[in-house]
């Protein structure tokens, strides 16, 4: 590239910032030198690609693969969890039950079970209670 002439000048050269002396300056320049030429034609072309990308979620275009995760591949899924965990669970409330334990000792398990779900539940219906009047719930990233 010539001395004269940096990427900050054609940058400016581009985005028409330049008086009309210092552009007609760079003009000549870039007209007797290729390098400084090519160097010219990437900078417009990334300047036209930059001009061209959108960050509105709204223009985002749907694949059939995102229709086939949402309709197909996110029900089986939550299907077979919720299905796996209540066989587990099932299970292990039978074996718990069946065991050969002392009943004060499945009592205060019980109690310890029944407790912490009762907290995770307050906090899970806390926080859904706090989502409905969250005015930033709809902001997309």
């Amino acid at each position: 590239m010539s001395q004269e002439i940096n990427h900050e000048d054609l940058m400016r050269f581009i985005d028409g910032e330049l008086p009309p002396e210092e552009a007609a300056r760079i003009e000549k320049v870039v007209a007797g030198s290729t390098e400084l030429g090519r160097e010219l034609a990437i900078f417009r072309a990334m300047r036209a690609g930059f001009t061209d990308l959108t960050f509105h979620p709204g223009e985002y275009h749907h694949s059939v693969w995102d229709h086939v995760n949402q309709r197909l591949t996110r029900p089986i899924g939550w299907l077979l969890a919720v299905g796996g965990t209540a066989v587990w669970l099932g299970y292990g409330v039978y074996v718990f039950v069946t065991g050969p334990t002392d009943p004060v000792e499945k009592m205060a398990t019980g109690a310890v079970v029944i407790g912490v779900l009762l907290l995770l539940a307050s906090v899970i219906w806390e926080q859904y209670r706090q989502w409905l009047v969250d005015p930033y719930r709809d902001v997309h990233r």
